[in-house]
């Protein structure tokens, strides 16, 4: 495919830190796009119930159709479930605070009721700076605890997938988690997953931010975790980490894309209850440049903080095979997640 030329096409006026939105709307690019079929969000955040409709105004015109839903607000949830019966696949937010305190019973009692409440998987946070928000922590916590086994054992026993989020960015630790007595590093946040991964073989986890490691240096760590647990999948949450990383080596994560073709769904990270529309149309444009297009050195359609001060961030397009694109978009969510009803 053609580098798309999209300066002009959309009314885009670029500064080296990013694009500011004149008159017409990226959305004139949608005839350009290599891959034509419908998208499946795998990873999108439910607020209250006034942001949703705006939320899934912009979606329906990035093409998408169907979507997790990760729940953060029960009248949200139930306005989602009654308006748009057929678009959602509900994710249950599971209580951090009682998982960091190891407190598992409410926790149980809370995923045998999932399924009955209208949930189809589950999702947990370990971003590192859940450390700032929930207080009296203990000072050992760790992921692959045993004392957090039941946990994952009645995930098991309710045949529910997983969403748990491990570290962050590389420049999220060098910018704001340099206290590793409280953060630790990312490398000790990724290693705590790996024994939940192998204990418990029959949970499906789906990893968010391409498995915390789009990092290109860190794409053979991660290419050992698919080979090695076949119960884990990624998703590309996140546009401007994605686009910040994978561009730095299109060979290496072009190959990767396609080796992986299996287990990478798509995702933006997309929040009703954050942001503002052109926001959320350019985290799409974003992705779709980078897997898509042969696009080279063009500056990513919304400013990026971590690089703001550096010079900003850069797509490098991928240019990935349809029959990849199918899959990552689409084919993918619909094998393991199947379409809402």
């Amino acid at each position: 495919m053609k580098s798309i030329k999209y300066t002009n096409r959309v009314g885009l006026y670029r500064t080296p830190f990013q694009c500011y939105w004149k008159k017409k709307s990226w959305l004139n690019l949608t005839d350009s796009w290599k891959y034509q079929g419908p998208i499946f969000d795998a990873h999108t955040h439910i607020g209250e119930p006034e942001t949703i409709d705006m939320m899934l105004k912009i979606e329906d015109e990035s093409g998408v159709t169907a979507q997790i839903g990760i729940v953060h607000s029960r009248e949200g949830f139930e306005y989602a479930k009654d308006k748009y019966p057929e678009r959602f696949v509900f994710a249950k937010y599971l209580s951090l605070r009682d998982i960091a305190h190891y407190n598992v019973d409410p926790v149980i009692e809370d995923i045998s009721k999932t399924k009955d409440e209208g949930y189809s998987l589950t999702k947990t946070w370990f971003g590192p700076r859940w450390r700032d928000y929930i207080e009296d922590v203990p000072s050992d916590f760790r992921i692959d605890s045993p004392k957090l086994n039941p946990v994952f054992q009645a995930l098991e026993d309710n045949d529910l997938p997983l969403i748990i989020h491990v570290a962050d960015p590389d420049t999220y630790f060098q910018l704001h988690y340099q206290d590793v007595s409280k953060y630790g590093t990312k490398d000790e946040n990724l290693n705590q997953l790996e024994p939940v991964l192998e204990r418990h073989p029959k949970v499906l986890f789906q990893i968010p931010h391409f498995g915390g490691q789009p990092e290109i240096y860190r794409l053979p760590n991660l290419s050992r975790w698919l080979d090695r647990f076949p119960n884990v999948i990624l998703d590309t949450a996140s546009s401007r980490w994605m686009a910040r990383e994978l561009s730095k080596d299109v060979r290496k994560a072009s190959s990767f894309m396609k080796k992986y073709s299996d287990r990478i769904l798509f995702g933006t990270d997309l929040s009703a209850h954050r942001g503002n529309s052109e926001y959320f149309g350019a985290r799409y444009l974003a992705q779709r440049l980078l897997w898509e297009t042969t696009v080279q050195n063009d500056p990513l359609p919304f400013e990026d903080v971590d690089t703001k001060d550096l010079g900003g961030t850069f797509i490098n397009g991928l240019d990935l095979p349809l029959s990849v694109l199918r899959k990552l978009y689409w084919k993918n969510a619909i094998r393991v997640y199947k379409k809402p009803r």
